[in-house]
């Protein structure tokens, strides 16, 4: 059949994209390895998802602390009520593992070593979840973000100055041997807030990382995830005798993890009771659920 159109109407008609065109540009998959971020690999978590929401809750956990700093001569006086407190109960053993210590050098030092070294396992600790324990990942990410997020509460209300800059005689470890940038560790203006010292976060990621190992190990390799309670342990050891952390401070971070256990606990119990709750929610529908998580 002749074609119709004049010259200029049948150049508009070549330049215009057909309606095949559109669709293959759409449809064009992406590459591989972009769909093995996106998508659950092996029954775990979409790596890129997770990757996000931990880089999200790192950025704001780390604005907003930076943004509650307390004022150094409140937050001395709040240590100084504390450190009366333990003396009123007898359990202020800070200056006694301080003095001990700093007596012996190279165990100084590996403990200064060791107190910085202690926020690096949680990543780690997540990324080894993520891998070896997909089917309580999503429970233990969350223990995390729930007994991380109200320490800020603490530390807005309640600032606290470590033992290194509020009690008389004790031996700032980390800045005598310089570990890590210790000296500047004493300056406001060039590190991370300084007078949060109550609850120790150390002390609750510390918990955390082993109650990780613990969870995910318990049945396969039992003396292992018991020996995992060892690492909370030497930290509650290291934070005090370092000068960082009281006693309560040390209190205070194991009672923060409990707080997000429980949380955790509560929440599960609630998604349980939904889901039977619900006839629509076959038992296949709630095994798949649990795989999700």
């Amino acid at each position: 059949m002749p074609d119709s159109l004049t010259p200029a109407e049948r150049s508009m008609r070549d330049l215009t994209p057909s309606r095949d065109d559109f669709t293959l540009s759409t449809t064009e998959p992406p590459p591989r390895f972009v769909r093995a971020l996106v998508r659950p690999l092996g029954g775990r978590p979409a790596l890129l998802i997770e990757l996000f929401l931990f880089w999200m809750f790192f950025q704001y956990f780390t604005f907003a602390q930076e943004h509650i700093r307390g004022k150094h001569d409140e937050s001395v006086r709040h240590a100084h009520r504390l450190f009366d407190l333990e003396q009123w109960l007898h359990i202020d053993i800070e200056r006694w593992l301080n003095s001990s210590l700093a007596e012996v050098p190279v165990l100084a030092q590996g403990a200064g070593y060791y107190y910085g070294m202690v926020l690096a396992t949680v990543p780690i600790a997540l990324a080894w979840a993520w891998w070896m324990n997909p089917d309580g990942f999503r429970r233990l990410r969350r223990l995390l973000i729930a007994m991380t997020l109200p320490s800020l509460l603490v530390f807005w209300l309640l600032p606290m100055a470590p033992p290194r800059f509020a009690v008389d005689g004790m031996i700032d470890i980390n800045a005598v041997y310089n570990i890590m940038g210790g000296r500047l560790a004493r300056d406001p203006s060039q590190s991370a807030n300084l007078y949060a010292a109550m609850p120790s976060l150390h002390c609750a990621w510390s918990t955390w990382v082993a109650y990780v190992v613990y969870d995910t190990w318990k049945r396969r390799r039992p003396v292992w995830a018991r020996a995992a309670w060892l690492y909370p342990l030497v930290t509650y050891w290291d934070v005090m005798a370092t000068g960082n952390h009281f006693v309560l401070d040390v209190v205070g971070g194991i009672a923060l993890f409990g707080f997000g256990l429980l949380y955790v606990n509560l929440l599960r119990g609630a998604e349980v009771k939904i889901w039977d709750e619900d006839p629509g929610f076959t038992s296949a529908a709630y095994a798949a659920h649990r795989r999700d998580e």
